[in-house]
Parts: C-alpha cells; sequence; structure tokens
C-alpha cells in the first residue's frame, strides 16, 4: 500500500483522481499572491507569516499562476522600497547574507552560474543593443555604435564579435 502510494505520487497518476484534487478557490491567482503579499509585509513574527499563509493557500493549491504573481509583487515591493515588516526585512537579509556568503564561499559554482544565466539572457541582450539576426537594427545602439566606424568595422573588433553572435545566436521560436 505505501510503496503504491509512492509510485502512484512519482508517476502523476494521484493528480488524475478527482477525490485528491486540491480544493478550488475563487480568488485570481493575482488576489491570492496579493493576499500572501499582504501578510510578508505586514505581519510581525515568521510564525504569524507561516500560520496567515496557511490560512490563505494550501501546499496542494498552490499553481505557477500564483507563484508568478507573487515574485512579480514582491519584485515590485522590494523595487519601490516598501517598508516590510520585521520578519519579512530580516528574511530578506539573511536571504541577501546567504547569497552573498555562497558567492564568497564558493566562486567557481557562482561564476558558473553566473556564466549560465549569461548564457540564457545572451540573445535578448543582443537583440536589445541592437544586433539583430540581419545585421544592426536601424536606430539601435549597434546602429550608432556602427556609424562611429564611418563604413569600415575593423575585423576582430568588439563590434564586429557582437555581431556576429547577434547573426548566429538569435531566439527559436
Amino acid at each position: 500500500m505505501l510503496l503504491q502510494s509512492i509510485l502512484d505520487c512519482i508517476s502523476g497518476t494521484l493528480a488524475a483522481d478527482p477525490a485528491l484534487a486540491p480544493p478550488n478557490d475563487p480568488r485570481s491567482p493575482a488576489s491570492i499572491a496579493s493576499d500572501i503579499l499582504n501578510i510578508l509585509l505586514t505581519a510581525d513574527t515568521p510564525y504569524n507569516i507561516h500560520k496567515l499563509v496557511n490560512e490563505q493557500i494550501s501546499t496542494e493549491s498552490w499553481s505557477e499562476a500564483i507563484a508568478t504573481a507573487l515574485l512579480h509583487g514582491l519584485e515590485g515591493a522590494i523595487n519601490s522600497g516598501t517598508r516590510m515588516a520585521k520578519a519579512s526585512a530580516d528574511a530578506l537579509a539573511q536571504a541577501k547574507d546567504a547569497a552573498i556568503g555562497f558567492a564568497e564561499n564558493h566562486p567557481v559554482y557562482a561564476t558558473l552560474i553566473a556564466l549560465g544565466i549569461l548564457a540564457i539572457l545572451m540573445p535578448w541582450m543582443l537583440e536589445i543593443l541592437g544586433f539583430g539576426e540581419l545585421g544592426p537594427i536601424e536606430g539601435s545602439f549597434a546602429a550608432d555604435w556602427q556609424s562611429k566606424y564611418a563604413g569600415y568595422v575593423p575585423k576582430g573588433s568588439l563590434f564586429s564579435y557582437f555581431q556576429r553572435l547577434g547573426m548566429r545566436w538569435h531566439w527559436s521560436a
């Protein structure tokens, strides 16, 4: 019985059983995320955060839409300098210290993670800068930079390297 439950969980057959489906919440993901964000920003102790969040949502009713809305809300609150309750401010400070500590204690791993993120973002960055598939994009930074060369782009220059990447390494749909 226990082994079958574990196998069902791993294979995903439990999710297909309507009796085990999470309860339907009439609120939108954005509304749920807003309620949780309000708790995170106003609760005074970690225990209260845990208790109040559990009243809002269960582990079975989390969805990607709720997580995304919550992430965007947290990012907006942090970027706007929203005053957080002590528990949230302490958690943010601990997360920042842990990230800095990880980078200091594991510089090779931190470098590999940074390079991986850069590789994922590179096509987007090149396009934003104006290094398109067909050459510099009119009115972009790349077009302005190319105009500084007055018609001659030196072989092996940084501009030629970025343009080559932009023409070869593009988003595939």
